[in-house]
């Protein structure tokens, strides 16, 4: 098991340390989300993992003196899941470089770069499906759609105004709670208007949510959980779109458990490289350098009470 925090440790590399905090502080996910350092290539050109989800748990009973106990046993099943190669590259002349005393190009391409992949990867993580999208991962949205952690479907609760919210205040942070007890979550994902939803609720209700500053953000918590704006995607068309979509005013908010072994974690190759850079090399020849950064990386589900999805909240 390895964070990306963790995969710093001994990296001799300046650059590479850098590079990773600028992950980490892109995105609260990459600060919290262990992942599961253990797929092998071994030469296949496919990279699958397999784990053994927890799908119920065993059960106890009493019994009386002479009898015997009714066998029971959790329920398992086996899973795969194919890692994922993301990322991308860029290209910089060498004369673009030569000027770069008041404004040093490279470093912005490579910090947009990866702000592109932790986009990719977020959006992946929640809405990912492998049958729409051979090369993604399956995300939150499809795991538990149809689970008995999908709570709020074919229900609405309106937070889409200021008498409404209020009305349904109670209402809202009960299945919230309810929702963050059943899975043992560290944090809730939800988009930027959920978000201010939740703190407009804490606080009308007489709760507070925390803050603090790590990795030179402001993070939100009601408690310990940590309440996490997924932020948006861009399309190629250069729209802006929040990853956890809001149609027609209505939006879904996740809880997570992050834990490798018994909870959400992410998946990567084995060893200690979660995150893999190619800087230009602007003494070797030809005009045009390419840079490239690169994970390969997919999400596992251990245990199915680990994660939940509350449909249907409305916030427009």
């Amino acid at each position: 098991m390895i964070t990306l925090e963790q995969s710093k440790v001994g990296v001799q590399d300046k650059v590479v340390s850098q590079i990773i905090d600028m992950f980490i502080r892109e995105s609260e996910v990459f600060e919290m989300l262990p992942f599961d350092n253990a797929v092998n290539a071994n030469g296949s050109s496919t990279l699958v993992y397999g784990y053994v989800q927890v799908k119920t748990p065993s059960t106890a009973a009493y019994r009386a003196i002479g009898s015997e106990y009714t066998a029971n046993e959790a329920t398992v099943e086996k899973k795969t899941v194919n890692l994922a190669i993301f990322g991308g590259s860029f290209e910089i002349d060498r004369v673009i470089k030569d000027l770069n005393a008041q404004y040093n190009n490279m470093a912005f391409q490579l910090e947009e770069k990866i702000k592109a992949a932790v986009s990719l990867f977020h959006d992946g993580m929640i809405n990912g499906d492998v049958a729409s999208d051979a090369k993604s991962f399956d995300g939150l949205d499809k795991m538990l759609t149809g689970t008995k952690s999908e709570y709020g479907v074919g229900a609405t609760i309106d937070l889409s105004t200021k008498t409404a919210l209020e009305a349904n205040a109670s209402d809202f942070y009960e299945k919230l709670t309810e929702m963050i007890n059943a899975t043992g979550a560290n944090a809730v994902l939800c988009n930027a208007k959920l978000k201010t939803k939740i703190q407009t609720v804490a606080r009308y209700l007489g709760y507070k949510t925390e803050s603090e500053e790590a990795f030179g953000r402001t993070i939100e918590k009601i408690g310990n959980v940590r309440i996490i704006d997924l932020k948006n995607k861009v399309s190629a068309a250069g729209v802006e779109t929040p990853i956890i979509p809001v149609t027609d005013g209505v939006t879904d908010i996740y809880a997570v458990k992050f834990d490798v072994n018994t909870g959400f974690c992410g998946v990567t190759l084995t060893g200690s490289d979660v995150i893999h850079t190619y800087l230009p090399d602007f003494n070797a020849p030809n005009a045009v350098k390419k840079g490239e950064v690169e994970m390969v990386a997919c999400v596992a589900l251990k245990n199915t009470n680990a994660a939940a999805v509350l449909r249907g909240v409305k916030v427009a």
